[in-house]
Formats: structure tokens, sequence, C-alpha cells
């Protein structure tokens, strides 16, 4: 069968969620989509719950393939997996443990197919257990506005924001980074919007996505983070240096500077001097991005010339007493 559209959904440890991500799969008013899941050597009850959602849809069983990996390798490996074994024309992304409106992927394959797009993306749900909130992306008409905005930072690098034209991968070699499974998303994207010839958008909120946790989105180690994430931005600047040549330095520096900003949001010394020791060639840029909030500027700057204490009243002031006390 020749499929429109490939749905790749990596799977480990989700059984408390995943029927709920299948059965919004598998409810898509969308016909001529394969679901490729791939069991990262999940050690829960995660394949039987996939069973069991394939067998309420009896229609879509036909369409549904399941990969095993042996060994648990990552996301970025499972995303790897789920790419080789795909064949529909566009390719996109699902979370085990988040779940679509049933009419997002026939909405942005309608938009694809009319504009003859590469790129296709669309708003969100941002969900918290019993509140949800809408969070927009800017509705850029170029590939090269889009890119622009991604490095910019104005437009987030999630992959289950997208659809995208799977030669794109394909012909350009792109991959995710097994062992780098934070930045990987970013990692992929950005190269793939370097050779798009176009992009549209959506401006309404398609997918859900859930933030269980909402301290931290992973209980690894801050240095092991660090080092993914490093792995994943040194890989978008060799491949756009090779490939473009200075074009998109500022653009890099812009990229850099987004990815290490969270570690200015603590009150923790070590988290100042992380940010000064990641991508130090980057803070040369920091009151040149037009896209980022003033604030964002100031506190970088601060960082960057060892205002510490600065930088600590900020968070306290502003987190501590305005979000913890005024707003509680």
């Amino acid at each position: 069968m020749n499929y429109r559209l490939s749905v790749i959904t990596p799977v480990y440890k989700a059984e408390g969620y995943l029927q709920q991500c299948c059965r919004s799969l598998f409810a898509s008013d969308m016909e001529g989509i394969e679901f490729i899941f791939v069991d990262d050597c999940s050690p829960d009850a995660s394949m039987e719950v996939l069973s069991k959602a394939v067998a309420e849809y009896p229609s879509r069983a036909a369409d549904v393939r399941i990969l095993r990996h042996e060994t648990n390798r990552g996301v970025a490996a499972a995303r790897n997996t789920g790419l080789s074994a795909a064949s529909g024309e566009y390719v996109a992304f699902a979370d085990a443990d988040d779940w679509v409106e049933p009419d997002m992927f026939s909405r942005m394959y309608s938009l694809a197919e009319s504009g003859n797009l590469d790129f296709v993306g669309c708003d969100w749900h941002l969900e918290f257990g019993k509140s949800s909130r809408v969070l927009r992306q800017p509705a850029c008409t170029s590939s090269e506005a889009a890119l622009e905005a991604m490095f910019c930072g104005s437009m987030r690098w999630y992959l289950w924001a997208f659809m995208i034209r799977r030669s794109l991968f394909a012909d350009n070699g792109v991959t995710f980074i097994e062992g780098a499974d934070i930045g990987e998303d970013m990692a992929a994207l950005v190269k793939c919007l370097a050779f798009a010839r176009s992009y549209g958008h959506i401006s309404e909120p398609l997918y859900h996505h859930v933030k269980y946790n909402v301290a931290s989105l992973t209980n690894m180690a801050q240095q092991t983070q660090l080092d993914m994430v490093r792995r994943n931005v040194d890989s978008v600047s060799d491949f756009f240096r090779s490939r473009f040549g200075d074009k998109y330095e500022l653009g890099l520096d812009f990229l850099k500077l987004n990815v290490k900003f969270p570690l200015l949001v603590t009150d923790d010394s070590r988290c100042y001097d992380l940010w000064r020791e990641t991508f130090p060639e980057a803070d040369r840029s920091v009151w040149m991005n037009p896209r980022q909030p003033l604030r964002n500027k100031m506190l970088q700057s601060f960082a960057r010339h060892h205002c510490d204490i600065l930088l600590k009243l900020y968070y306290r002031v502003l987190f501590k007493f305005v979000y913890g006390v005024l707003y509680r």
C-alpha cells in the first residue's frame, strides 16, 4: 500500500498512558496512515497495552507495524528505527504519553497536499493534569522564515508539532544521534528545514502534550543532559557550516543561547558557571536577537559579565515572591 503518512511512536515505560495515545491515533479521520511503534525494550506492559488498543480498531490492524529493539537504546535510536521503516510520503511523530485531535493529520495533510508543502506545523495544548493551556507557534509562510524563527527561539522545535516530507530526511542524510536523547528533535528539524522548499501552518491546537512532572523533564544528571545537548548542537553547527558556509552563523549563535538559557532560571551559582562554560562563542550575540524579550537579554548579559547577584535577585523576586506568593 502507498501510504500518505507514517506516524512514528517510540515506546518505553508507557503502559500508564499508551492506550489514550493509541486510541487517538487510530481514531484519526484520515485514511492512508501507517502507524509505526518502536518498542525500545520497554520493561513494563506497554506492548500488552498496545496489542489491546489495536484489537479495539480492527480496521487499523493491517496498518500497524511494531518494531522491537533487543536492548534499550534511547528515543533517538527509536526514532531512527521508525524512520528507516517508514514508507509514507510524509512522516509525523507522536510521544507515547500524548494524544492528538481526530482531524490533526487530515488537516495537516490537506494543507500540505494543496500547497505541495514540505513542512506543516500546528499549535498545541500543554496538559498539566487537570489544567491545560494553548501554546502558539508563529504562522510562518516559508521554510526560510520558519528556520529563522526556530533559530531565534520564537518557534519551538517539538517534533510532534510538525508533518514533514519524508524525503527531507532520506535525501539529505538527516538522522537522530543515537545516545543523544535531549535536543535530538531540534537537531533533526533545523536540518530538514534547511532543505525544505515550503512551509505552512495551522493556527489551531491539534496536539496534546502531557507534562506529568512539572519540576523536571528528566531525572538524568544535569551534566549528562548538557553533554547530550552539546552533541546535538555541535552536529547542527557542523552540518550548516559544511553545507552553507557562514550564512547561518548568527542564527547558530541564537540557537546556542536559547538552548542554554534555562540554566539562568535558578538561583544556583553552579548553573551560571555552566552557562558560561557552554557555547561561550555565542555570548557575543546576546543583544542581537530581535525576537528575544528584553529581560532574557538582560539575564544573559548579567551571566556573561558575572553579575550573579543580579541573576539571583531576579529569580528570587520573580519566581519565589511574585509567582510563589502573590499568584499562589
